[in-house]
């Protein structure tokens, strides 16, 4: 038996680096999944999943910033699971400037991503997780929400507001059963960073920089993400709540 067994999950995120490992590992430990992100129709993994186990995972594609296609989310795992136990909060933008040369469109499109659409995410979630009695949220927060870096001053105040926003809907959800904790990962070798670094020069030498921050000299490998958010999803983790809970290779320690 696994440890998600019986459990439906929605993940976010889901065509990613660490989304694609998510929706896996999520269905090999017992669960039904949502998965969901922008692209009209699922790819990778995921498509491969829906067609081995139709019964087990679905896919709605679409903008979380925009309401109707976050109820569309919810109402989709409600109608082909019959429940909603997991929200896992995966999607996410960076965008790296100084914070002088930071525009007002590109602060509002990372408030809109990064902290409006997992609250409404959330509240839609929760609703249905209220009437069952319990559940689990995970947001996927990020180191940059805890501490300080260059060049992300609006990207750490979406993150930071998210992991405000764990502590605080924990409070309110609680005496539903409704456990919410944040993930802060430090930097997950995924196509996310590559972005980010598209422009540099040498991104060898970029890379190597950007481990060095870590304690343990390299970046975070997306399963080993994945395994705390499976972690918060299980009754393991039963008395977990308003947890900003660092995975980070030591990052935050220096």
């Amino acid at each position: 038996m696994g440890r998600l067994n019986n459990k439906v999950a929605i993940i976010t995120g889901a065509l990613g680096g660490q989304g694609q490992v998510a929706v896996r590992r999520f269905v090999e430990e017992g669960a039904k999944v949502l998965a969901s992100d922008l692209a009209a129709r699922a790819n990778g993994e995921v498509a491969a999943l829906i067609r081995k186990k139709p019964a087990r995972v679905a896919y709605v594609g679409g903008d979380v910033r925009d309401g109707k296609v976050v109820e569309k989310i919810v109402k989709a795992a409600v109608k082909k699971f019959g429940r909603v136990d997991v929200l896992y909060n995966n999607h996410g933008l960076m965008v790296g400037k100084p914070f002088l040369e930071t525009t007002v469109e590109e602060l509002d499109q990372l408030l809109a991503v990064n902290l409006r659409a997992p609250f409404l995410l959330s509240q839609a979630a929760a609703r249905v997780m209220a009437k069952q009695g319990s559940g689990s949220i995970i947001h996927n927060s990020s180191v940059g929400g805890i501490v300080g870096f260059p060049t992300m001053a609006a990207y750490g105040a979406s993150k930071g507001g998210l992991a405000q926003l764990a502590r605080s809907m924990a409070t309110d959800l609680a005496p539903m059963g409704i456990r919410v904790n944040a993930i802060c990962p430090g930097v997950v070798d995924t196509q996310m960073p590559r972005r980010y670094l598209k422009d540099v020069e040498d991104m060898k030498a970029a890379f190597e920089q950007m481990a060095a921050m870590h304690l343990m000299n390299r970046l975070a490998e997306p399963i080993e993400i994945v395994n705390l958010a499976l972690f918060l999803a299980s009754d393991e983790a039963s008395y977990m709540t308003g947890g900003v809970i660092p995975i980070d290779g030591g990052l935050t320690a220096i």
